[in-house]
């Protein structure tokens, strides 16, 4: 691994996939391995307004941030739906493709809806109206919202109604150590293991 090497960990999936689930499991195996991390997910000067219809500027601040983290040497996690397959594409662009892990969290859309149920989250009035439209309830002049489009190549792939959120945490981690971002803790235990090895001897050099 390149010294101080950055890395952006770019987390996409519906809402109630698991993502921030992943990320709190994957964090604190990253600073085990003396890497900083900011995680970005929700920030509240990121929000999307109540007028706009997309996410791209909430997207475009986290990629932002995202790439002067990656550009000191830290590990930057986004947590985002980002729905939109060309708004991951230029966020991949602004961070640079080589510093870039698209990790897709591909949980079945019941699933998703059932946790978001759970935690008590409801729809703000702009969608809870388009959702009747679609359903052919109402009549009112939305446009027709384009759906969560996958990622065609994503780096790794992860359905968390079958793995747990350490298990993906670790199979993310896994990846970033076989790409040279993160130093696995036993690597780095027989790296100084060997060093301290090499040290000459204390006391008097064995001088009889």
């Amino acid at each position: 691994m390149v010294d101080g090497q950055g890395v952006c960990v770019w987390f996409t999936g519906l809402s109630g996939s698991g993502k921030s689930t992943i990320t709190k499991a994957l964090t604190p195996m990253l600073e085990a391995s003396d890497r900083t991390v900011t995680v970005l997910d929700t920030v509240p000067a990121f929000r999307k307004l109540w007028c706009e219809r997309t996410s791209e500027r909430k997207l475009l601040g986290k990629a932002v941030v995202a790439r002067e983290v990656v550009r000191h040497g830290g590990v930057a996690i986004c947590v985002t739906v980002s729905a939109r397959r060309d708004a991951r594409e230029d966020a991949r662009t602004m961070i640079g493709p080589e510093s870039f892990i698209e990790v897709f969290v591909d949980t079945p859309d019941e699933v998703s809806a059932a946790r978001k149920r759970t935690r008590g989250k409801k729809p703000r009035p702009v969608k809870r109206a388009r959702a009747l439209v679609r359903r052919g309830l109402a009549r009112i002049p939305f446009r027709e919202q384009r759906g969560y489009e996958r990622p065609r190549s994503p780096d790794l792939t992860i359905d968390t109604t079958l793995v747990t959120a350490d298990e993906s945490a670790a199979s993310i981690f896994e990846l970033l150590v076989e790409r040279g971002f993160v130093v696995s803790p036993s690597s780095e235990a027989e790296r100084r293991a060997d060093t301290s090895s090499d040290l000459p001897a204390s006391g008097d050099g064995g001088r009889a």
